[in-house]
């Protein structure tokens, strides 16, 4: 074994990665809330795998265990892990040796099971293992509650005393005020809060903010998800000046602006914002940023996500594109959703120009994460210069997705980008990958210093690329589906084995738009899917 891997903190490292938590849930799209949330969800396919990784050997098991067992999405692990008189279901099998690792766990979501009484035995257990003089489990730090009801309160009290972060579905009128009584006793170290409601709620603003005036100079992450219920200005007004708040998730609307406080979030650094169109988003910008680079709003800004539930005008795409030319971003993610209609809100011009946010190249420098996703019919006029810009631009890039509506560019343009752009993971563009494509690539001497493999490239989404053969997919008549496109892929890319439709996978509409109304024909997919198999067969034959 090598030894780095005689290290507890790169194994742990290691596991998580296995693990892939994910912060944005698509059970939620139903809810319409798709911001990413404060702590991440279990993910049953990576448990697996870490426990497997925990039976390999001795020295991964504590490792493995603490990573597992930090990250628990039901109650009864942690009654079984505790002392206790009552019996324990039949069902639950825990070996002896990995109780104590649960015990040590630092993050527990508690989710709603629609039997109401399926968790009431184990909340009496942690009821009877609790002790005066120390917290059951002294290393727990977040703490995710999704039971809503009443009588759950007690056992909820019971894992607090140590929590940092706090997640709660507050739908429940009672168990609402109830744990706003509460939490000012039992929870002394809160850090991060996220409320969530996922129908409409009896919560009254004022309570809300009365509530968290408690912890205006402690929080450092604020996150508000409820069902169509807007943040009024007065509530956003009072969270913008507080000192330490670096992380922000809310639901705005019409009634949210204007924001007239003086140098707003000057700590914020990661900003989550839903919308029903991109021009409430542009407002706020507005807002936060003012007109001329001058202001003082939002220093050190380095995320936004903004998920808009209706489509608008594409001229607010170029009016919020410009406004981001005034920060320092790394990660920027604007999405226009529409709600999965099959006919747009808008029907207006449908184009818009990726050059307003190209325009001051140097302010992009930091830029890792790029996604560009106008809803229907809404499409990026992209030519083969602004995919140079961009790469030139942004060094760092390691996540693009132009909207898989814009206007194909050249194979050559993708090869740019991707060789460029050393950094970059994932790209999705719509390229021009009809007969001549290869044929036509501009050749630069002076830029070909700085183009080499990209080695880091694993995915690469093409939407509804245009691609073309002539006769049947077998040999040899598809010459290009058959060597040529693969090829080239492979020789920019040498470690890519796959071509995707869509890099965004907790959007799911994505894949039934791109599918049925970029794809019109059938043969585009088979093509596409020729052209897969190739380039995996490509990637396997160098490995071996």
């Amino acid at each position: 074994m090598h030894r780095c891997l005689r290290l507890t903190e790169v194994l742990e490292i290691i596991f998580c990665l296995v693990l892939d938590v994910q912060f944005i849930d698509p059970s939620f799209d139903a809810y319409q809330l798709l911001q990413p949330a404060i702590l991440p969800f279990p993910n049953t396919k990576g448990r697996h795998s870490v426990l497997n990784l925990a039976l390999t050997c001795r020295a991964f098991r504590d490792p493995a265990l603490n990573v597992l067992h930090s990250y628990i999405g039901d109650i009864w692990p942690l009654s079984k892990s505790v002392p206790g008189q009552l019996p324990r279901p039949s069902w639950l099998h825990i070996p002896e040796q990995f109780r104590p690792s649960i015990l040590r766990a630092t993050c527990v979501q508690i989710f709603f099971n629609q039997n109401l009484h399926h968790h009431d035995s184990a909340y009496a257990l942690l009821l009877e293992s609790a002790s005066k003089d120390a917290p059951l489990f002294p290393q727990l730090r977040s703490v995710g509650w999704f039971d809503p009801r009443v009588e759950t309160i007690p056992a909820l009290n019971l894992l607090l005393p140590t929590v940092h972060s706090l997640a709660l579905d507050i739908t429940n009128d009672q168990f609402r005020k109830a744990v706003f009584q509460s939490l000012r006793t039992t929870s002394l170290h809160l850090k991060s809060l996220e409320f969530i409601a996922m129908v409409h709620t009896g919560l009254v603003i004022s309570e809300l903010e009365s509530f968290l005036s408690s912890y205006s100079e402690s929080l450092t992450e604020l996150s508000i998800r409820f069902f169509r219920k807007d943040i009024p200005n007065v509530l956003l007004e009072a969270i913008a000046v507080w000192p330490r708040l670096q992380y922000l998730t809310l639901h705005i609307g019409f009634n949210s602006m204007p924001l007239r406080a003086p140098q707003p979030f000057q700590a914020l650094t990661h900003l989550h914002i839903s919308c029903e169109s991109l021009c409430l988003f542009s407002f706020l910008l507005h807002s936060i940023s003012g007109t001329d680079s001058g202001t003082s709003g939002c220093p050190n800004l380095k995320k936004i996500y903004n998920i808009a539930l209706h489509c608008g005008p594409t001229s607010i795409w170029s009016e919020v594109l410009t406004i981001l030319t005034r920060t320092k971003l790394e990660h920027i993610s604007i999405i226009e959703r529409c709600n999965s209609e099959p006919h747009p809100c808008y029907t207006g011009p449908a184009f818009f120009e990726l050059r307003p946010f190209l325009a001051r190249p140097t302010t992009l420098v930091n830029i890792k994460t790029l996604l560009i996703f106008p809803a229907h019919y809404g499409s990026i006029t992209l030519t083969d210069a602004d995919v140079h810009t961009l790469a030139r631009a942004c060094p760092h890039l390691y996540s693009v997705s132009l909207g898989n509506h814009s206007t194909p560019v050249s194979l050559g343009a993708l090869g740019y980008i991707v060789r460029r752009c050393r950094e970059l993971c994932e790209i999705s563009l719509r390229v021009d990958a009809r007969l001549d494509a290869l044929g036509t690539i501009p050749l630069d001497d002076d830029e070909q210093m700085h183009l080499q493999p990209n080695i880091r490239l694993r995915r690469l989404a093409i939407g509804g690329s245009p691609i073309a053969c002539v006769g049947p997919l077998n040999p040899p008549t598809a010459p290009d589906l058959m060597m040529s496109i693969p090829r080239f892929l492979h020789m920019i890319a040498p470690r890519l084995t796959k071509v995707e439709i869509s890099l965004e996978s907790h959007l799911g509409w994505t894949h039934r738009r791109y599918s049925l109304r970029e794809m019109k024909k059938m043969d585009d997919i088979q093509r596409w899917k020729k052209v897969g198999r190739v380039l995996l067969e490509l990637t396997q034959g160098d490995t071996n």
